[in-house]
Parts: C-alpha cells; sequence; structure tokens
C-alpha cells in the first residue's frame, strides 16, 4: 500500500513531467506572477486538493495572458474577467470549460455545486477535473498540446 508521501510524489511527478512535455524547445518567456502561481499549483496539486487545483490553474492562466500582454505592449483591462480574457486570446473552448469548472466552485448555487461529499464520494471525478486542468495550463504557458478530456489516473 502506497504512503500518502509516495502519493504527492507522483504527483508532484506528473505536475512536472507534464509542465516538461509541454515546452517545444522554444524559449517561452514566464513572469514572475505566472511562475509564482505556478509553484502554488504544484504544491496543492501535489497534496490533492483538486478543487484548489482547478481553481489555480485558471489563475495561473490569466496571469500568463495578462503579463504576454504587458510584455508586448498591450494595454488590458485589468477588471477583464477570464471569459472575457480567455476570449480575445483566441482560447479554445476546453479553456472556458475549465474557467467554468472554475466557477462552479467559487460560486455558491442552489443545488450546491460542491459539497463536502463530493470531496468523498467523487474525488476521481474532481482529479479528473483537476489533471484536465493542469494540462490546459501547460498547453496555454509552453504552447503543449491540449488535452482531449478529462482523465482520471
Amino acid at each position: 500500500m502506497k504512503n500518502r508521501g509516495d502519493e504527492s510524489e507522483a504527483r508532484t511527478r506528473w505536475f512536472a513531467d507534464v509542465m516538461a512535455g509541454g515546452r517545444s524547445g522554444a524559449a517561452v518567456a514566464v513572469g514572475d506572477h505566472t511562475q509564482a502561481l505556478l509553484v502554488e499549483l504544484e504544491t496543492v496539486f501535489g497534496a490533492g486538493a483538486w478543487v484548489a487545483s482547478v481553481i489555480l490553474a485558471v489563475a495561473v492562466i490569466e496571469a500568463h495572458l495578462r503579463e504576454q500582454a504587458i510584455a508586448s505592449g498591450r494595454v488590458i483591462d485589468p477588471y477583464l474577467n477570464a471569459g472575457a480574457l480567455f476570449a480575445e486570446a483566441g482560447l479554445d473552448e476546453r479553456f472556458d470549460v475549465l474557467r467554468r469548472a472554475r466557477n462552479r466552485a467559487l460560486h455558491v448555487s442552489d443545488p450546491p455545486t460542491l459539497t463536502v461529499e463530493m470531496h468523498w464520494f467523487e474525488a476521481e471525478r474532481l482529479e479528473a477535473e483537476a489533471r484536465f486542468a493542469i494540462r490546459l495550463v501547460a498547453a496555454a504557458v509552453y504552447g503543449g498540446d491540449l488535452p482531449e478530456q478529462e482523465e482520471a489516473e
């Protein structure tokens, strides 16, 4: 039986492999804010915090898009929401799927879209959603291939 440390190490290794696999060999400028959020994302993903991983994944992509815009001299409204930002950047529909998953986790609704029971009874789905989010981050930041669908591991 694996202990939690082994599981955490395996997830952290998987995260690093996905990020490294997204790099096409060309240098990619990744800003300080994006880098800091990537470190945080690696930490929560390694800990198995699936919902936090999805939330942070959207934040990483937003930060990267905003930092790219600033670096190229474009002006972006700092209050532009993620949906509009993703659309303006021409991101694939899968990024909007991720954004909507983030919104379901953050915004209270009736009936609830996030419950304590989900952590126990839907853990596999939440993990698959988090892994999908990590692959989307790699694609957005490093230009890797887009994932086809959520995957469990």
